[in-house]
């Protein structure tokens, strides 16, 4: 504490006590300790009077850190844990629906077909639904990573409109059979 600028202040009985008593306590003369506590309260923009309202502001202070740290935690959950189950979830439903898709296109034709085929035909078709699967599969790799990239473009919490599945041109009902190479009889 400098001693080139002092200045005093008078304390009512009570408050003089108490503050003699404190810095008793902590081993600090009465000038140090008053002056610590000026600048406590100085330093926090806080009210030494409204004990209940510092008391309060306080713990809204500590909520707010608090909140913010659990919501800074969750964040980083999404981006990480969740990021990778959504990943699944989405490929588990749009390998779904393609194969569901596929099989009403092949059950179709094959049902049209199976009594007229020959031996040579027979190969092709084999040979169609091994393209078929190939196309299916990477259609579903491209769909999971489109609905990905979507998912992170709009972030995680935020309102989003349903996403509407997409069918490839050729793919749906019987067009789809036209395109995969295998045609209804």
């Amino acid at each position: 504490m400098s001693t080139a600028l002092r200045k005093r202040v008078t304390l009512d009985s009570i408050a003089y006590r108490k503050a003699d008593a404190a810095a008793a306590e902590v081993g600090a003369s009465l000038g140090a300790y008053t002056s610590a506590a000026v600048e406590y309260f100085a330093t926090r923009g806080l009210d030494p009077r409204a004990t209940e309202a510092r008391e309060g502001q306080l713990i809204m202070q500590q909520i707010k850190k608090l909140g913010d740290r659990v919501f800074g935690f969750m964040q980083e959950q999404e981006r990480t844990l969740l990021t990778a189950m959504l990943e699944e979830m989405l490929r588990s439903r749009i390998t779904l629906e393609r194969v569901l898709r596929m099989n009403e296109i092949l059950v179709s034709n094959l049902n049209a077909q199976l009594e007229t085929l020959s031996e040579v035909q027979l190969q092709r078709q084999q040979q169609a639904l091994q393209l078929l699967r190939q196309r299916n599969e990477e259609a579903v790799d491209r769909q999971v990573k489109e609905a990905l990239q979507t998912a992170r473009k709009q972030g995680p919490g935020k309102h989003q409109a349903p996403v509407e599945s997409q069918v490839e041109p050729g793919q749906s009902g019987e067009n789809g059979a036209a395109s995969s190479g295998l045609k209804a009889g």
